[in-house]
């Protein structure tokens, strides 16, 4: 039998290490990693870089993703996000390379940042501390500190608005004081309307969740929320506990729709999440629409998410990212999960420390 989400109780007994108290805080943390990312210098030759790469896994790299949609919905410098131990392209004294880690300890992330530092690339990191705090102090590269406690997947808002103050800073982009702060406002809002505290009725996050439990769930997004998809896909995962996958609009109209008539028996259990930017001219508009009609018409319920008029594209990718976060919250709590552990996470490090060491 389901939790009730409208219980107070139901929290307590499950989160035991206070999860939902640290996605409430979402807008604290955004505005605290701006302000500390603001008071970070960099050499001043480093405004001459004509893209960005972001390197890291997991939460790390979304942060990643999450920037690259911003940028490239209002056409910024490019942004590229490599998840491996070697990078996929020639780097060199020219490239910029911000490497990100929770830990600080993370494997892959590592191997880019040592590789970064023979190339002679510009380099900026961002970590929680570990071995790449410590050799970024050492060697005088700019340290972007993640000082937030929990799991690296909530860290993803402090690590995104860390990344955006080092653009803003590098004069790469531009945002104004006055677009993050009405970002953060629509967040703060958004937050305090999604709350454990705030009834079903009136709870659009916890009204999804009830929605997609004991679903597969499949998310679509796309420009400005292609990244975003992702990070509700993988929270679905972490948090929730549940099978999820994520595509991009407009791609998946040119091969995913041709298995929407298979497997009828599956179809039963799947349910659709459409993540929709609210645009002006929005090139993808019609995209969306037909990827929905075709879903409906394969008999796939859809749940389409969109952030109000009227809201910056930063406050719109922030607001929609904390819905997810929440709605994949309450999935673990309806079924009686504690959401903060991975413990099949774990088990696959230990297993690479096994295989490495072996």
């Amino acid at each position: 039998m389901a939790a009730d989400l409208n219980q107070s109780s139901s929290f307590r007994q499950v989160d035991r290490s206070g999860l939902g108290g640290r996605i409430r805080t979402l807008p604290q943390q955004c505005q605290a990693a701006w302000q500390q990312g603001m008071a970070t210098s960099y050499p001043p030759d480093w405004v001459s870089s004509e893209s960005v790469t972001i390197c890291g896994m997991g939460g790390s790299a979304i942060a990643g993703d999450l920037l690259s949609g911003l940028m490239a919905a209002q056409t910024g410098v490019p942004v590229r996000v490599v998840r491996d131990f070697d990078f996929p392209f020639k780097i060199d004294s020219s490239s910029l390379i911000i490497v990100c880690s929770y830990s600080g300890e993370t494997r892959e992330t590592i191997s880019l940042f040592h590789q970064a530092q023979a190339a002679g690339a510009k380099i900026v990191v961002a970590a929680g501390g570990g071995t790449m705090a410590q050799e970024a102090a050492a060697a005088g590269i700019p340290l972007l500190k993640v000082d937030i406690p929990g799991e690296p997947r909530s860290a993803v808002g402090y690590n995104l608005m860390l990344l955006l103050s080092a653009v803003n800073q590098l004069g790469l982009w531009s945002i104004s004081q006055a677009e993050i702060a009405t970002s953060l406002e629509a967040l703060a809002s958004q937050a305090s309307h999604l709350a454990e505290d705030r009834p079903s009725g009136d709870n659009a996050a916890k009204h999804l969740a009830l929605q997609l439990h004991e679903k597969l769930v499949m998310v679509y997004g796309g420009g400005l929320f292609s990244g975003l998809a992702r990070r509700w896909k993988t929270q679905l995962n972490e948090n929730g506990k549940v099978w999820a996958w994520h595509e991009e609009i407009p791609e998946l109209l040119h091969n995913a729709v041709e298995g929407y008539g298979s497997l009828p028996e599956i179809k039963k259990g799947l349910s659709a999440v459409i993540l929709r930017p609210n645009l002006e001219n929005d090139p993808a508009a019609a995209h969306y629409r037909v990827a929905a009609e075709l879903l409906e018409n394969n008999g796939v319920p859809i749940h389409v998410v969109q952030p109000p008029e009227g809201l910056t594209p930063l406050g719109q990718l922030l607001t929609t990212m904390i819905m997810g976060d929440f709605a994949s919250y309450y999935l673990a709590i309806l079924q009686g999960v504690d959401p903060s552990p991975t413990p099949n996470i774990v088990l696959g490090k230990e297993g690479l420390d096994r295989l490495s060491e072996g």
